[in-house]
């Protein structure tokens, strides 16, 4: 049998020092809904928006530390999530929202936004269709 290997999304998990805190942060912030939560006080938890899944682990083995995260999230909207968040979370800003060249006809309307354990989330809206999957 020849079945072709298909990858069909990604979930990065973040490391956070308090997952109810980070759930309450991505929850207000970005809209995302609570998809799962384990332990009690939670320990882990799944947030999610549309296709989009992060997964919120607390620390539980030295060598993953908190805010060692960094994910590119692509949106549409992006100019109306850009205003709420600089004026709802404006601490958890870094940076302008601009327009990015990435060379190769790659080009994105992005900020950058930094969760309260530090981790990073890109946030773009292609410019162009034909780099939406990208």
């Amino acid at each position: 049998m020849n079945t072709r290997v298909r990858y069909s999304h990604v979930a990065p998990q973040f490391v956070v020092k308090d997952v109810e805190a980070s759930v309450a942060f991505y929850s207000a912030a970005l809209g995302f809904n609570v998809d799962y939560r384990n332990g009690e006080p939670p320990q882990y938890a799944v947030v999610c928006r549309d296709e989009v899944y992060i997964h919120l682990s607390a620390p539980d083995h030295p060598a993953f530390a908190a805010g060692a995260g960094s994910v590119f999230i692509v949106v549409s909207g992006i100019d109306q999530l850009w205003s709420r968040i600089e004026t709802s979370f404006p601490e958890a800003v870094h940076g302008e929202l601009e327009d990015r060249d990435y060379g190769q006809s790659i080009r994105f309307r992005v900020f950058c936004l930094v969760d309260p354990d530090g981790n990073i989330l890109r946030i773009g809206e292609p410019l162009d269709a034909d780099v939406g999957a990208l």
